[in-house]
């Protein structure tokens, strides 16, 4: 199993990707990537909780302290694999 994998999703002005990452060879989390207005999120889900990446506090109850480096790999990912977000160009 590759550490990020992605299940399925479309690109666009509203992209959504989900897929799976696996964090420490124990703990796989499925994500899901949601892209609108040129902003972007990436939350973890576990059960039927959902922690935001980004949310330092969110990234602590599930035991991750790098949030924010596991959003930009995830992201890079997705938008190497063919899902581009498809919008204004941001500067």
């Amino acid at each position: 199993m590759n550490k990020i994998e992605i299940i399925g999703g479309y690109d666009g002005f509203e992209r959504e990707v989900t897929g799976t990452y696996d964090l420490d060879g124990n703990n796989v989390y499925e994500w899901t990537l949601y892209t609108y207005d040129g902003f972007t999120s990436i939350h973890f889900i576990d059960c039927e909780a959902e922690f935001n990446l980004e949310d330092e506090d969110d990234c602590l109850e599930i035991g991750i302290e790098n949030g924010e480096e596991i959003y930009d790999e995830i992201l890079d990912f997705v938008n190497d694999n063919g899902y581009d977000f498809i919008g204004e160009e941001f500067e």
